[in-house]
């Protein structure tokens, strides 16, 4: 999304629920857990020199493809996996902060703080469901009121895509997409 030619926008409003007002967020939150398991995995691994009994405990983690192709690469071998492991983890730990200090850059992405509430808007939105994406929708109105044709991204299916025509009826955006149909 951020490598098209048209300014990117964000509100405060959902910078501070993705990274928190100075640190934390649901980034830092998935990124903390994320790194918790693959410190368990190699502790697991350091714990019983197995990768079939590191294989069975992490059937339900979200990193279990991550942990499954490293064994294969490092040919099933205990002590390769530590290894692969522990390069991969850092490489993700990286990457994360390469992604953010992009973010952070005002030349590719833009915050947007809004100033009015728009009270009676917010009332014809409650079908939305969700409070925090009706203030979402709330600041994609308010920026759209001086950028024509504002196209909203949003990841949220349940409560912003279902209720797509509404948001479009009722708020000045040009549109409302869905990021799950970006093709890579």
């Amino acid at each position: 999304m951020f490598d098209d030619p048209e300014r990117n926008y964000s509100s405060t409003f959902v910078w501070a629920e993705c990274f928190g007002i100075e640190k934390g967020g649901r980034c830092a939150t998935i990124r903390k857990n994320i790194v918790r398991e693959f410190r368990r995995a190699i502790a697991t691994i350091k714990r019983v020199p197995s990768v079939d009994v590191l294989e069975a405990e992490v059937v339900r983690w979200r990193i279990r493809d991550v942990i499954v192709e490293a064994v294969d690469e490092a040919g099933r071998d205990a002590m390769a996996t530590i290894r692969l492991l522990e390069q991969v983890k850092t490489c993700y730990e990286q990457e994360c902060g390469r992604r953010l200090a992009r973010l952070e850059n005002p030349l590719v992405l833009s915050l947007h703080h809004r100033q009015t509430a728009y009270t009676g808007l917010y009332h014809g939105l409650d079908a939305i469901g969700d409070p925090d994406d009706i203030e979402v929708v709330l600041d994609a109105h308010d920026l759209a009121l001086s950028v024509s044709g504002l196209v909203f991204w949003t990841g949220d299916g349940t409560h912003i895509m279902q209720n797509r025509d509404l948001v479009l009826t009722m708020t000045e955006v040009g549109d409302v997409r869905y990021l799950g149909d970006v093709s890579r």
